[in-house]
């Protein structure tokens, strides 16, 4: 059964698409702040389903992203898998449309109340996401690219109508 960290770690091992540098289990679990097992049995479980593939990796030791797989779960599966839970009012980091790149890509504007995850040293006040893994905020913190994939996905589990057919088409668009 898959978890939610197996989405993130899945999403950070396409910044890496097929090249023969990988990162190691290590430097997985250290990038996204969570130990080196954790790392692991995401991997594996992203494996049992299809999201990842050694078959299409050759030469390295980690596997890689099977893109269409992960589109069609991203867009068709994750919102009712592990679907939004909204809080009140708090500090955190931008999600969403509420993050500018990801606005801009879509061409939308953000909310006039941004989305945010809680996160106590975040700038911005706006209503409280769960994040889709509670690290999330901590290694977006670091991780722009890994960021604003999160926050895509957010906007699928956020909404529904245009800004999730944006959404879906920015995905696409992402993973060609």
């Amino acid at each position: 059964m898959l978890k939610p960290q197996d989405i993130v770690i899945s999403l950070k091992l396409l910044q890496y698409g097929s090249r023969a540098i990988a990162p190691t289990y290590a430097e997985l679990a250290h990038v996204l702040k969570m130990s080196q097992s954790e790392a692991h049995g995401g991997v594996k479980r992203a494996l049992q389903v299809g999201l990842l593939s050694r078959s299409l990796a050759s030469t390295r030791s980690m596997p890689v992203v099977v893109r269409a797989a992960l589109g069609d779960f991203l867009i068709c599966g994750l919102k009712y898998v592990w679907p939004t839970e909204m809080g009140g009012i708090g500090r955190g980091m931008a999600t969403a449309t509420s993050v500018p790149a990801v606005a801009e890509e879509m061409d939308v504007t953000g909310s006039e109340i941004p989305f945010v995850w809680p996160f106590a040293t975040g700038s911005l006040r706006g209503e409280t996401v769960k994040p889709l893994y509670p690290r999330c905020p901590e290694v977006c913190d670091k991780e722009k690219t890994l960021h604003e994939w999160l926050a895509l996905v957010d906007v699928l589990r956020l909404k529904t109508g245009r800004e999730a057919k944006l959404a879906e088409h920015a995905i696409r668009k992402r993973l060609l």
